[in-house]
C-alpha cells in the first residue's frame, strides 16, 4: 500500500509534468515561422503529456490493488 505523503509526491509529479507540457505547447503555438525550435518545443510537449499519462496510469493501478 502506498502512503499518503507518497500519494501526494507523485500527485506533485503528474502537476509538473502537464505544467512543462503547457510550457513547452506554448512556445511552439508561439513560434509563427514553425522553426525546428517550435518542432523540438512541440515534441517536449508531447513527450512531458504522455510521461504524465503514464505516471497517472500507474498511481491508478496502485489505488486499485490497495482496495
Amino acid at each position: 500500500m502506498i502512503s499518503s505523503a507518497a500519494r501526494d509526491r507523485v500527485k506533485i509529479a503528474v502537476d509538473q509534468l502537464e505544467e512543462l507540457f503547457h510550457v513547452h505547447d506554448d512556445r511552439a503555438s508561439a513560434d509563427v515561422n514553425e522553426s525546428y525550435d517550435a518542432a523540438l518545443n512541440r515534441g517536449k510537449a508531447i513527450a512531458f503529456q504522455e510521461a504524465a499519462h503514464l505516471v497517472k496510469s500507474a498511481l491508478h493501478d496502485i489505488d486499485v490493488k490497495a482496495l
